[in-house]
């Protein structure tokens, strides 16, 4: 379905069956904004909860969570995995969702929670994951961010990119590593309108320490690798950290088309398609 969206038929009762993206070999971490959730109450719920399942994905980082009750009664139908809200969001809450059996939350943290206002009122949330891979603990350290859009979203954005840079880079400075941010970003990687703004400098200019593994996706302009499909944009990027970076070479990144499954996907589910970056440890 990554690659041609192709539904797979399903004796279920609640329609088709979305093949799984999980490995046992890789690492996979999905970013998706789930508007307004759930717009369409008990339907969307049923539709997410079909859809979390399927693709079995190890993390999902969310987006737009407006009913935090609703994520947890998914979650609690769903065994494999446990979730994590944020809970300094004003609104539109940020959650992680992770199979518990292979990931162990260490540390949870809401970062710039008292100096918001460039995230939106949405502070970024970080959560240390430690897990197990080849006979070795390893920790894994995810920040789902939600970016502000529209108006001064690019100053904003802007202003929160150095923020956010300058974080990483103190952590890391300390022996921090592994970092992996998911997330709406609310604006391409590149200068998609011919602008001459962007809203990511201290990232781009920071090559070094820091990539986006959705940049293949995002430099393509096209419309089936679009993640917010009704402005053919790529706006829900993944960004990685300079220890990932030999992990990246061999990875996968792809837009999960799933409005060519379900008809009715923007109106009932959500206006962003998930994204994935798929990994292998080392």
């Amino acid at each position: 379905m990554i690659g041609c969206a192709e539904p797979v038929e399903s004796d279920l009762p609640t329609g088709p069956q979305i093949p799984s993206i999980d490995s046992d070999a890789n690492i996979s971490i999905v970013t998706w904004n789930i508007e307004n959730f759930p717009q369409q109450g008990a339907r969307t719920t049923a539709r997410v909860e079909l859809i979390m399942d399927s693709l079995d994905a190890d993390i999902y980082c969310l987006q737009e969570i407006q009913d935090k009750a609703a994520l947890e009664n998914i979650v609690d139908q769903l065994d494999q995995y446990s979730v994590i809200i944020s809970d300094e969001t004003s609104f539109m809450h940020l959650a992680i969702v992770y199979k518990q059996d292979s990931f162990l939350p260490i540390f949870t943290e809401n970062i710039f929670a008292s100096d918001d206002y460039n995230f939106a009122s949405r502070p970024p949330l970080l959560v240390t994951f430690l897990y197990e891979y080849g006979g070795h603990e390893q920790t894994l350290n995810i920040i789902d961010v939600h970016m502000k859009c529209c108006n001064d979203g690019v100053e904003r954005r802007h202003q929160a990119s150095s923020m956010l840079n300058e974080y990483l880079s103190s952590k890391m400075a300390w022996g921090d590593s592994n970092f992996v941010i998911p997330g709406d970003w609310n604006d391409d990687i590149y200068d998609a309108d011919n602008s001459g703004q962007y809203s990511f400098e201290a990232f781009l200019n920071d090559g070094d320490n820091f990539r986006f593994a959705t940049d293949s996706l995002a430099a393509t302009g096209a419309a089936r690798d679009a993640s917010y499909p009704s402005y053919g944009s790529f706006i829900d990027n993944i960004l990685i950290s300079r220890s990932l970076f030999d992990e990246e070479k061999h990875s996968t990144v792809a837009t999960i088309r799933l409005d060519e499954v379900f008809g009715d996907y923007s109106s009932v589910i959500s206006d962003h398609r998930p994204v994935v970056w798929s990994f292998k440890p080392q």
